[in-house]
């Protein structure tokens, strides 16, 4: 490496490993409330009350699903690896490896 420069080498694999292991935790993640929501969704209870209709219901259910997916892959894959490539290009500038 030239002497002066600060390179950071990228895999682009490890990357997309991390995307889709954290992508697929997230799913098994989302998928749990979305099952059980739908599983104990009752329309008979004790107190009357307007029921939700099934677009509604279907458009807060793939929110829950997308929204887990997307938490788990931001937190569990992308900000873990920002801080690990952050933490190797300080280190590598404060002692000069460059």
């Amino acid at each position: 490496m030239p002497t002066g420069s600060i390179t950071l080498v990228f895999d682009k694999t490890q990357f997309r490993q991390t995307l889709i292991s954290t992508g697929a935790i997230g799913a098994l993640f989302g998928s749990l409330p979305v099952l059980a929501l739908l599983a104990f969704r009752n329309d008979y209870g004790h107190a009357p009350r307007a029921t939700r209709s099934l677009f509604a219901l279907g458009l807060d259910l793939c929110l829950l699903f997308f929204g887990s997916v997307t938490f788990c892959i931001f937190f569990f894959g992308v900000l873990p690896m920002a801080l690990h490539y952050a933490f190797v290009w300080t280190m590598r500038r404060w002692t000069g490896r460059d």
